[in-house]
């Protein structure tokens, strides 16, 4: 009796086995270009079973979903891709796969290196790019705060160094030429930079040129050049709003302390806004900063404003006139 009852069970399960059904799919998965295989690329299918290939790039993976699915391959720097299989029980389906390279070019465009649009990727001298979400993500103040994160790059006493190119004196320059838009904004007096002027609340981008510059701009980008490239309107319309404070702790000495109960206070705010209007380009900013300062007596109140304003001929391509400001 218990010989035909195991063997009852044997012939269920053995029957159940095969009554499960699905189907298998195999193959290898290659590079598109070299035509090497390619291991541990990840595979899944919509019912979550898959598996990944072995060192030769060959996969075997068994599923219990019947009908159409969408089989995805996924591998570091490569595209993913996407393939619909129909699953036939007790099948085996023979996919083989070439995946492509995912490569990312460098796209910045630049126009600092040779006075016309480039791509960063085929600029030959060394160049830094600082673009607005970093000014934006360190809550910069000043524009000279954003520059000094560059390496190789040191502002002291207003005055910025690349790659200690110059040394510090006073009233002679630096020798690397400050650029807001191609317009060289260095004091004729003493030959340095109102770092307080330029527009923080606008700009696209600042382009770092570091080494010598003079054949392009003269003798004073021997050091190298800074142009800050402020911005103009996309498809949608954009409006920023910031607002930051700070305050100042007591100094050690208490005969330091000029001011009474009320810690000195600093606060600012920085407004943009940018929009196209059938062909006008327009776009306006503002900066308030208040400063009580630490010191007694060197308090700092200032307020600035820009503007850029564009007219695009409509039936001319690339062809524009405009007109940019900044006051403080």
């Amino acid at each position: 009796m218990k010989k035909i009852l195991i063997a009852l069970f044997l012939i269920i399960d053995f029957t159940s086995l095969f009554s499960q059904g699905g189907g298998i799919i195999s193959g290898i998965v290659k590079d598109k270009k070299t035509d090497e295989p390619l291991p541990g690329v990840n595979i899944i299918l919509e019912d979550k079973s898959g598996g990944t290939t072995d060192l030769n790039g060959y996969y075997n993976i068994k599923t219990n979903k019947e009908g159409k699915q969408v089989i995805t391959f996924n591998y570091v720097g490569y595209k993913e891709y996407k393939h619909v299989v129909n699953i036939i029980p007790e099948e085996t389906i023979k996919l083989n796969v070439y995946l492509e390279e995912d490569i990312k070019l460098i796209d910045e465009i630049v126009v600092s290196a040779s006075r016309f649009e480039q791509k960063l990727s085929e600029i030959t001298v060394s160049m830094e790019v600082i673009k607005p979400k970093l000014i934006e993500n360190n809550n910069v103040i000043n524009m000279d705060a954003a520059i000094n994160r560059v390496p190789g790059i040191d502002i002291i006493g207003d005055q910025p160094s690349i790659r200690g190119g110059s040394g510090y004196s006073y009233g002679a320059g630096s020798r690397v030429l400050l650029l807001v838009d191609d317009m060289p904004l260095i004091s004729p007096d003493a030959g340095d930079i109102k770092w307080n002027f330029l527009p923080v609340e606008n700009v696209s981008q600042i382009e770092i040129l570091k080494g010598a510059a003079s054949a392009l701009f003269g003798s004073s980008a021997l050091n190298g050049v800074i142009n800050v490239r402020t911005a103009f309107p996309k498809n949608e319309p954009e409006t920023k709003v910031t607002i930051y404070n700070g305050l100042y702790m007591n100094p050690k000495r208490k005969e330091l302390k000029w001011w009474g109960h009320t810690q000195p206070l600093f606060v600012g705010s920085n407004i943009f806004h940018m929009q196209r209007i059938k062909n006008f380009d327009i776009v306006i900013g503002a900066h308030g900063f208040s400063d009580s300062g630490y010191r007694e007596y060197e308090t700092e109140e200032r307020l600035r404003g820009n503007f850029n304003l564009r007219y695009r001929f409509p039936n001319k391509k690339n062809m524009f006139a405009g007109i940019n400001g900044n006051f403080m």
